[in-house]
């Protein structure tokens, strides 16, 4: 038990898990049968998209970086999955294998920019997203175009009675997991937590930091079909609020924004926090113009309690 507490003291997310807490509670009293079976897969299938994206931002994080890119890089996506017929790439299921390695070349792109053009991460993923955004108005100038229904059915489908939405987020954390005990998500924490120290230790600190974007950019994919699956449309603004999202996500959730500290468990707990207090807000009869105002408050507490529990173990 000691052991396990002070686990999750290391990875920050003590704090986290009270405030979903408290989200939870809240959240369970304004609406009706709230863990109910057919509650609980509605907002599995509405959270999945922003839990892929902050899973994303925490991996390029940990290793000392920032994609301000992530938002723009699914409206894109999308606008390509709604404009692009199924039958023209070989059916739904290659439609969606193209989505991922568009993700997948995004995410080289911004990795390539700041391994080798050692730009700034934050100016250069904002200049990306600019770019990104562009082509998304370039494929779809107006909200409309058609998804193929297929992609809609699979990710409102169930396999083994495990909603396939749960089964994405599953896999997403799987592969942490793996990672994590493997070589490559070992050299992303050093990189993020000193990469001076990680290349003296003979890491080789450009390679990981685009790795960890590749991987980072998968998720940005499941993300993106994600949302395309259940709007089965396209629209070059869906994006947009996902980037400044995960940024929250990661804060919340205990991830220091310096790299190196934190796991994407906290980014997981963050996103449903916030996705949470969305639905508190909608139940509470709170004029949605006041959502942004509310996530604002739940982070500035978030940034309070991390350096609360900073100064605590300082302490100590």
């Amino acid at each position: 038990m000691n052991r396990s507490m002070r686990a999750l003291r290391h990875a920050g997310v003590i704090p986290s898990l009270l405030m979903l807490l408290v989200v939870l509670a809240l959240n369970a009293r304004l609406q009706p049968h709230f863990f109910g079976l057919p509650s609980l897969e509605a907002n599995i299938a509405t959270f999945t998209p922003t839990i892929m994206i902050c899973l994303a931002q925490a991996v390029i994080v940990l290793s000392r970086e920032l994609d301000l890119s992530l938002g723009a890089g699914v409206s894109l996506i999308n606008c390509f999955m709604a404009v692009v017929p199924a039958y023209a790439v070989g059916g739904p299921w290659a439609l969606m294998g193209l989505a991922l390695l568009m993700a997948l070349g995004l995410g080289a792109i911004n990795g390539l920019i700041i391994t080798v053009l050692k730009l700034p991460s934050l100016i250069a993923t904002f200049a990306t997203g600019a770019v990104w955004y562009g082509l998304a108005l370039t494929f779809m100038p107006q909200p409309g175009g058609e998804i193929d229904e297929t992609i809609g059915n699979v990710y409102g489908d169930t396999v083994l009675g495990v909603p396939v939405p749960l089964l994405i987020v599953f896999a997403a954390l799987l592969l942490w997991t793996v990672l994590s005990r493997h070589r490559l998500g070992r050299r992303i924490v050093a990189v993020g937590s000193n990469p001076v120290a990680a290349y003296q230790a003979g890491i080789p600190v450009p390679a990981v930091k685009f790795t960890a974007y590749l991987v980072a950019w998968l998720l940005v994919g499941l993300g993106a079909l994600s949302i395309s699956a259940q709007t089965l449309s396209g629209d070059a603004g869906v994006g947009t609020a996902y980037t400044l999202t995960s940024v929250a996500a990661v804060v919340i959730g205990g991830i220091s924004l310096g790299g190196g500290r934190g796991t994407p468990w906290g980014a997981l707990i963050g996103a449903l926090v916030l996705g949470i207090v969305t639905n508190v807000i909608y139940f509470a009869g709170i004029p949605s113009i006041w959502q942004e105002f509310f996530k604002g408050l739940v982070v500035v507490a978030a940034l309070g309690f991390m350096v609360l529990e900073q100064r605590r173990t300082a302490i100590v």
